[in-house]
């Protein structure tokens, strides 16, 4: 809960999340004043964000895990 006393945008990051979703939710800070990625081979995980927020990868190059790192957190490559 501490997350939404800060004044900026924050990013948390959930890898290799292949457990329950509960898990996971049992993190998510209430609010809309950050931004959370989660990564995990577990299909349920899609019922923790809209079918709008998630998308499912098969490969991913490197080159394309950077810009979606950089996305998430509002960033460009320009930013580096």
């Amino acid at each position: 809960q501490w997350m939404n006393t800060l004044n900026g945008e924050w990013l948390m990051i959930f890898d290799n999340a292949d457990g329950s979703p509960n898990t996971v939710e049992h993190f998510i800070p209430p609010g809309n004043k950050g931004n959370i990625l989660i990564t995990s081979r577990n299909p349920e995980h899609k019922r923790t964000v809209s079918a709008t927020n998630s998308m499912e990868v098969l490969v991913m190059s490197e080159e394309f895990a950077v810009e979606l790192l950089l996305k998430s957190c509002g960033l460009n490559e320009s930013h580096e």
